[in-house]
């Protein structure tokens, strides 16, 4: 009777001791299983804190340092409409041509407070200045044409301002006075420059036809 209880009581300490086993045994799983899923919250806490800390040691650009397009040089130049010289004659004659698109330069001269210009136009003669400042046109006046300049006004073919390119680059000086002539048989302008050479283009070809000096 003895032994039965003694037996009883050894089975009954022997489950005990297992399941105390088992209980220790799944205590410990789940601690190691909460140590698992905890590792890659650290994992990705450092992560951040190192991106984070690499973000604000990064140097900053400073925009000051860029170069302006405003303060770059420009190479351009500035001009005015009175800047005189070589090219206000051109824009002298462009005026003229402006005005009167049909008319024959008969003489310029460059000398005087204006630039000042004889044309023919529909059978009469007109003088005119040309301000140096603004290239408007006055003093207008209409005068009788005689026969030969009309004749030598309907020889001209070429442009008047390509005769003075033509003289000035000839020469290598700048236009300063221009006659309308005929000379044994040949219609030029007689182009005088600046350094005193006299350049002849015929009105027809605007070939130089002599260069006087």
């Amino acid at each position: 009777m003895m032994n039965s209880r003694w037996n009883n009581s050894s089975a009954l300490l022997s489950v005990a001791a297992i399941s105390a086993l088992a209980l220790s045994s799944c205590a410990a799983d789940d601690m190691d299983s909460d140590e698992e899923e905890a590792q890659p919250t650290a994992t990705v806490t450092e992560t951040v804190e190192a991106e984070s800390t690499d973000s604000t040691d990064a140097p900053e650009t400073d925009s000051t340092d860029e170069p302006s397009a405003e303060a770059e040089p420009t190479d351009e130049a500035t001009s005015s409409p009175g800047a005189g010289g070589e090219e206000g004659v051109y824009q002298a004659v462009d005026a003229v041509n402006e005005e009167y698109p049909d008319a024959v330069v008969l003489d310029m001269d460059t000398e005087g407070s204006a630039y000042e210009f004889t044309i023919f136009e529909a059978g009469s003669e007109w003088e005119l200045d040309v301000d140096r400042e603004t290239f408007e046109i006055s003093n207008t006046q209409e005068d009788d044409i005689d026969g030969d300049d009309q004749r030598d006004a309907e020889a001209v073919e070429i442009d008047f301002a390509d005769a003075l390119r033509t003289a000035s680059e000839e020469s290598g000086g700048s236009p300063e006075q221009a006659d309308l002539s005929e000379d044994n048989g040949t219609v030029t302008w007689e182009i005088e420059l600046d350094n005193g050479t006299e350049v002849h283009v015929d009105v027809a070809s605007g070939d130089v036809d002599r260069v006087d000096n």
